[in-house]
């Protein structure tokens, strides 16, 4: 995952920037910007917008995880499961 100086929440001990690491997944699968637009349904500037994000709705990055075929709810699950949490206490935002 990449290192940001914005980044909010730690998983594995790397900071998680949810934009980044969809724009990352988005490429892999090499897909456009224009196709990820049309399918959840907004202009491909606010794409670029979500890119930039820390932080994003639960509705909407459920809405990309569908498009994408891709669980971006794990990344922060799996700071919840982290050896260092065992007082199960909420990652630092």
């Amino acid at each position: 995952m990449p290192k940001k100086k914005n980044d909010v929440i730690s998983a594995e001990n790397e900071p998680v920037f949810i934009g980044k690491i969809i724009e990352e997944e988005l490429r892999r699968q090499e897909r456009s910007v224009t196709w990820f637009s049309r399918k959840i349904h907004c202009d491909r500037r606010n794409v670029y917008d979500i890119f930039s994000r820390a932080y994003i709705d639960t509705g909407l990055l459920y809405k990309i995880c569908i498009v994408l075929d891709t669980d971006f709810f794990s990344v922060y699950s799996k700071s919840l499961q982290l050896p260092d949490n065992q007082s199960n206490t909420p990652p630092r935002v």
